[in-house]
């Protein structure tokens, strides 16, 4: 279904409610010239107006998941980048064996990281991969997010003490989000099927998830295929049940950071 169905469904439900344009509209926080639009299948509303809709029109989530189909339908035929992909999504679940997310980096690791993967990558293809905005303690706007990640990637050593110890007290600070949330897989766990490589999975309802597997060079690929979405999804699941549970995850990336030597330390040792 595309945008001009969506927005029939829109159009309908409201009718059957004996809802004004003008009512709806004051409901949903739009304008009437938008929900115009909406209706006749001209504009995207966006997830958050989709889900006010939704629950004005008593539509039990129904017009939610038409939105999310018809949203991701646009963005794969557009050939959409996870850029691109990341303003609706409602939630986004990560698995990192090697290295931090770009969403969770301070400025001085993601320079540090950049500076170690440059020697390997093409400056052509480097352009081209996705710009991420990072993520803050206080974004209370932003979608939920959970991390699954090895503990490797914590202790590796990529930047100087003073910007792992800072990366580290950030992801710990982080990890205290109602709205972020950090799995560690500890050092020393038996294999497990992560092990291949990274991946996202972007939920934007109930019913519709696109899953994102980065790559060192270019853009990534995202997939809504169901067959991959839904094994991606059990794997997630499985690679969440090995890591510690995230209070306890806490504590370790708290024990990791007190490892990492102090300038008082290192005076002393030299």
């Amino acid at each position: 279904m595309g945008w001009e169905g969506f927005g029939a469904r829109v159009w309908a439900a409201r009718r059957s409610l004996s809802l004004s344009l003008d009512y709806l509209a004051a409901q949903v926080y739009v304008t009437t010239g938008m929900l115009q639009e909406v209706e006749s299948g001209a504009l995207d509303p966006g997830r958050r107006v989709t889900q006010d809709l939704d629950r004005e029109l008593r539509l039990a989530g129904q017009l939610w998941d038409a939105w999310a189909a018809a949203h991701l339908a646009t963005l794969l035929q557009g050939g959409a980048t996870v850029t691109d992909a990341l303003p609706e999504v409602l939630q986004v679940r990560a698995y990192a064996p090697l290295v931090l997310p770009d969403p969770y980096l301070t400025d001085a690791y993601a320079t540090a990281l950049h500076r170690a993967e440059r020697p390997m990558a093409c400056a052509s293809l480097d352009e081209d991969r996705p710009h991420v905005g990072r993520l803050l303690p206080t974004s209370g706007s932003a979608p939920y997010h959970c991390l699954v990640i090895d503990e490797g990637a914590l202790t590796r050593t990529l930047a100087g003490p003073d910007a792992t110890r800072a990366q580290l007290l950030h992801l710990h600070r982080l990890a205290q989000s109602d709205r972020i949330t950090v799995h560690v897989i500890p050092t020393g766990t038996p294999y497990h099927p992560g092990l291949r490589g990274a991946f996202w999975t972007l939920n934007y309802s109930p019913a519709h998830t696109l899953v994102y597997t980065p790559q060192p060079c270019g853009p990534g690929h995202l997939t809504s295929e169901a067959t991959h979405v839904k094994t991606y999804a059990d794997l997630f699941a499985t690679l969440q049940g090995v890591a510690l549970s995230a209070e306890d995850s806490l504590h370790r990336i708290t024990e990791i950071a007190a490892r990492v030597p102090t300038p008082e330390r290192r005076a002393l040792h030299s």
